[in-house]
């Protein structure tokens, strides 16, 4: 007979928990090795502990580890690559991105966990430019065309729940980000009435994203959208509604597997 244990009816042991936190301090380092003592600090646990839940991650492949320390292991990006292979947001994106060559525009798919945009999907466009995300990576919601998106999509009593629970001033990028709850209060109302969301400078200067929800009042557990890149000195209104119909079709393509999105 098989078992099954409803979703917080018990916690997780504290090493699993701890496992976890660590994979987390290594993952933000973004390729740079840490040391057991370092992660052992930020936890709050002996070095001994550090050591031993580390020593575990090693020989199962989570993290490998070298003389300067510890960094991701390649087991992580096999479970990556098998969780997005059957992730059909992630997949639909894909293709279509695969289908339109060349993409005009550099997009991204993104969702949100708490308050964060987690990128799940990147596709660069003919015209390459650099911006501050990354696939796996987070940024707030406040400073990000797509977390506007989804936010302004949400049920406005799960936004009311979540807006709530956030600080007066929010996290900034750039001197353009939206720091204000308020005024991010106000930038979602237009959002909603415009359909679409803009960061004008907010993440990354010289760059203007647009994106567009999935589909509207979705829950926080599954928001998406997709957002398009464009250099500021590009972004004229022409060519943000050339975005917007971009998007458009990428979101109906997208939800095509939504099926798969749980």
């Amino acid at each position: 007979m098989s078992e099954v244990v409803a979703r917080g009816s018990a916690a997780p042991p504290p090493a699993i928990l701890r496992g976890a936190e660590i994979l987390r301090i290594v993952a933000e380092k973004n390729g740079m090795p840490v040391k057991a003592t370092a992660m052992a600090k930020a936890l709050g646990i002996p070095r001994s502990s550090a050591v031993n839940i580390c020593a575990a991650l090693d020989e199962v492949g989570f993290l490998r580890m070298s003389e300067a320390g510890y960094t991701l292991g390649p087991k992580l990006g096999e479970l990556g690559q098998a969780f997005f292979s059957t992730f059909a947001p992630v997949r639909n994106f894909a293709e279509y991105c695969q289908s339109v060559d060349p993409m005009p525009m550099t997009v991204q798919l993104g969702t949100l966990d708490a308050f964060d945009v987690v990128y799940l999907a990147r596709h660069d466009g003919k015209d390459l430019i650099s911006i501050a995300s990354r696939v796996g990576g987070r940024l707030p919601a406040n400073c990000t065309a797509l977390g506007k998106a989804m936010l302004a999509s949400l049920d406005a009593a799960q936004l009311d729940l979540l807006l709530d629970t956030q600080p007066a001033q929010l996290a900034s990028l750039t001197p353009d980000s939206i720091s204000d709850i308020y005024a991010l209060r106000a930038a979602l109302v237009t959002t909603a009435e415009n359909g679409y969301a803009l960061d004008d400078e907010e993440t990354t200067p010289g760059i203007v994203c647009v994106a567009v929800p999935l589909s509207p009042r979705q829950d926080i557990q599954h928001a998406y959208a997709v957002s398009a890149s464009i250099l500021r000195v590009n972004a004229t209104p022409e060519r943000i509604e050339s975005a917007v119909r971009l998007l458009t079709n990428l979101t109906q393509a997208v939800s095509g597997g939504s099926s798969n999105t749980d």
